[in-house]
């Protein structure tokens, strides 16, 4: 399986936008832990010390934005997860990665952490349920990244 650094190049190579918020420092992810109250999986922190959030334009992954995590941006960790906290009832063990106008939101379950690493979860808005997406955030990037390469014949 390709390793995540060679997917990102294969996909800034492909016929997307694409758009990285910059690499986070330890300092800042740590605050985004404390403001969140959760501790964030190895491989999450991982992404955001690499790109600090982002994707596929319109498709972007949540993050960190010039390296301050108090802004609550939509497209920040700590904005979209006070958004959804405070819109749709999210809760506090639920941090948001992704969410978009069509009322998708996926999160990290931190209050499922395990050795480091906690599944990603969708949450339902309506019925305020979770259901599975992936074991672990490095699992979910794998396929974000792999499902937006354009496949070639």
């Amino acid at each position: 399986m390709a390793d995540i650094a060679s997917l990102v190049q294969t996909l800034e190579r492909s016929h997307h936008d694409v758009f990285w918020q910059g690499g986070a420092s330890a300092e800042a992810i740590n605050e985004l832990e404390a403001l969140l109250g959760a501790l964030l999986p190895a491989s999450f922190r991982d992404f955001l010390v690499s790109y600090g959030g982002g994707g596929v334009v319109e498709e972007e992954i949540s993050g960190i934005e010039d390296d301050a995590p108090v802004l609550e941006n939509r497209g920040t960790v700590y904005g979209d997860t006070l958004r959804c906290r405070a819109d749709y009832g999210l809760p506090a063990g639920l941090a948001v990665i992704y969410c978009d106008d069509n009322d998708a939101v996926w999160c990290l379950a931190t209050d499922e952490m395990a050795n480091g690493e906690c599944p990603v979860v969708s949450f339902d808005v309506f019925s305020k349920t979770n259901s599975p997406i992936a074991g672990d955030f490095r699992s979910f990037l794998l396929e974000y990244l792999t499902l937006r390469i354009p496949k070639t014949k």
